[in-house]
C-alpha cells in the first residue's frame, strides 16, 4: 500500500521534534563523533547489504568502492550535521527514497542497514565520557533522528514504485494495442527463419562446418532479442513465455549441438530434426496462445510521431539494468536532439515542425532490432535505447542516424529545401544500478556534442 506523504510542514514538525528530544550541545556532539565514524560506518553498512543475496544482485565490491562508500559517508555526516536546515535533510532523505526505488532495493534492506548504524552508533556514544542523562538523550536523538529519515525515504519510495508500476502495466497496454495479429505473423516469421537458416546450414552448406555457429544463436536472432528483452515485460507470468524461453535453451543448448554431431549419421539426425520441428511447431503455438489472450486497446502513443512516450521509459530502463546486472551484459542509451527546432516552428510554423518530428522519428524506429526501443520524451527530444551494445555499436548506430536525417528530403510544403540535423549524446551503462544516471550522462554528451557544434555525435565519459 503508497504511503500518503504527511504536508511538508507536518513533516518539518515531526523533525524539529526529533532534534528537541537532545540540548544542543549534545547534538552537536553526536554531530562530531559521526563526522568522524562516517566512514567506517559506511563500510559496515556496505559490508551487511553486499553478503545479503537481494542486495548483492544489485551491487558489487567495484560499485560500492567507487561511487556508492562516498555518498553513504555523506549521508551519514550530513543527517547529524547541525548546521544543515531541517528542510534540506528531509528532502536528501526524499530523494534517496527515489533512487532506491529506481533501482529496485527493497527499503526492508535499507531498514536492515539503519538497525546496524544505530546499533553502532549508540556502541560509540556509550565510550565517550557524557553524563548519563545526555547520554540517554544522545541515545534516543540517534535512535530518533534515523527513524525519521527511514521513514521519509520509505514514503518516497512507495510513491515512486506506485508510479512505476502504473507506467509498467500502462507500457504493456501500450504495446497490446497495437496490431496484435500482425505482431504475432511477425515473431512466428522471424521464428521459422531462424529455423530455416538452421536446416539450410545442415544440409547445403559446407559439411564441414558445425551446425551450431554461435553467430546463429537463438538469442541473437530477431525472435531470441524480442523473446528476451520485450516478451517478458508484454506478458509477464504469463506461463506460455516461460515454456518458450525453455523450449529455446533446449534448442540452442542441446539439439542444435546435437544436430552437428549427426552428420554422417542420417538414422540420428532424422530424430534430432524431428525434434527440432517439434520444438518449433509448440513455440508457435504457445506465440498464438499468448498473443490471442490479450485484447487490442489504443493507449498512450505520442499522437506526432506514434512512438512510446517518456512515461514508458523508466519500466524499460529498469528492465534492461537488471538484464544486464544479471548477466553482465551491456546496453546504451542515445539522446537524439534536433538542431534549431524550436527555429523551424516558429519559423515555418507547427504544422512543418510536426512534419519534421514525424520524418525523425520514422528514421529512428526505421531497422531497429528487435530488442530496441525509441522514445518521444520532449518537443524535439528522442530516446533509443539499443540493447546488447557498446561503445562502438553505440556509436555507429548513431552517426548512422545523424547522416540518415541530414539526408531527409523534405518535399512537403514549406519545408522544400530546409536542411534538419541532430545531434545526439550516447551512453553505455556503466554498471550504476539508476536509469537517471545513465540519462543524466546522455543529457551531458549531447550538451557537449551541440557545443561542439550540433550534427554530431559524442560519447559520454
Amino acid at each position: 500500500m503508497t504511503r500518503n506523504p504527511p504536508s511538508p510542514s507536518d513533516a518539518l514538525t515531526t523533525w524539529q521534534a526529533v532534534a528537541d528530544l537532545a540540548d544542543l550541545p549534545v547534538r552537536q556532539r553526536v554531530g562530531t563523533l559521526m563526522d568522524a565514524q562516517a566512514t567506517a560506518l559506511a563500510a559496515l553498512f556496505y559490508d551487511r547489504m553486499l553478503v545479503h543475496p537481494q542486495a548483492g544482485q544489485l551491487l558489487d565490491h567495484t560499485l560500492v568502492n567507487q561511487r556508492l562508500h562516498a555518498s553513504m559517508t555523506r549521508w551519514c555526516r550530513t543527517l547529524f550535521c547541525t548546521d544543515t536546515p531541517l528542510a534540506e535533510l528531509l528532502a536528501i532523505q526524499q530523494r534517496t527514497g527515489e533512487v532506491h526505488a529506481r533501482i529496485g532495493v527493497p527499503m526492508s534492506l535499507v531498514s536492515n542497514g539503519a538497525r546496524l548504524l544505530k546499533r553502532a552508533i549508540c556502541q560509540h556514544l556509550a565510550r565517550t565520557d557524557l553524563p548519563r542523562q545526555q547520554l540517554a538523550d544522545a541515545f534516543a536523538y540517534v535512535h530518533e533522528r534515523i527513524d525519521v529519515a527511514i521513514d521519509a525515504m520509505h514514503t518516497a519510495f512507495d510513491a515512486n514504485t506506485h508510479r512505476l508500476t502504473r507506467s509498467d502495466e500502462a507500457y504493456r497496454l501500450f504495446f497490446l494495442g497495437q496490431n496484435m495479429k500482425a505482431e504475432r505473423e511477425r515473431r512466428r516469421s522471424e521464428l521459422l527463419e531462424w529455423a530455416h537458416q538452421i536446416l539450410v546450414r545442415y544440409y547445403w552448406d559446407d559439411q564441414a562446418a558445425p551446425v551450431h555457429d554461435p553467430a546463429q544463436d537463438f538469442s541473437r536472432s530477431q525472435f531470441g532479442m524480442w523473446l528476451h528483452h520485450k516478451a517478458g515485460m508484454l506478458f509477464e507470468g504469463a506461463p506460455e513465455v516461460e515454456r518458450i524461453q525453455a523450449l529455446t535453451q533446449h534448442i540452442e543448448g542441446a539439439l542444435l549441438p546435437q544436430l552437428s554431431q549427426a552428420r554422417g549419421n542420417p538414422a540420428a539426425a532424422r530424430s534430432v530434426v524431428a525434434a527440432l520441428n517439434q520444438g518449433i511447431d509448440e513455440i508457435k503455438t504457445l506465440l498464438g496462445t499468448v498473443f490471442d489472450r490479450f485484447i487490442e486497446v489504443e493507449d498512450g502513443r505520442d499522437s506526432v510521431t506514434r512512438l512510446l512516450n517518456r512515461r514508458y521509459f523508466p519500466s524499460v530502463a529498469k528492465r534492461e539494468i537488471s538484464l544486464a546486472l544479471r548477466q553482465h551484459g551491456s546496453f546504451a542509451l542515445l539522446m537524439v536532439d534536433i538542431d534549431h527546432f524550436v527555429t523551424i516552428s516558429q519559423t515555418l510554423g507547427q504544422e512543418a515542425g510536426d512534419v519534421v518530428l514525424a520524418q525523425v522519428a520514422d528514421v529512428l524506429a526505421d531497422n531497429v532490432r528487435a530488442g530496441d526501443f525509441v522514445f518521444r520524451v520532449g518537443d524535439d527530444q528522442f530516446l533509443r535505447l539499443l540493447v546488447e551494445a557498446g561503445d562502438s555499436t553505440a556509436l555507429q548506430v548513431a552517426d548512422g542516424l545523424r547522416s540518415r536525417v541530414a539526408g531527409l528530403n523534405l518535399r512537403t510544403t514549406g519545408l522544400a529545401g530546409t536542411s534538419v540535423t541532430v545531434s545526439i549524446g550516447v551512453a553505455v551503462f556503466d554498471g550504476h544500478p539508476d536509469y537517471q544516471r545513465l540519462v543524466d550522462r546522455a543529457e551531458q554528451a549531447l550538451r557537449q556534442a551541440k557545443l561542439a557544434g550540433r550534427n554530431r555525435s559524442q560519447l559520454a565519459a
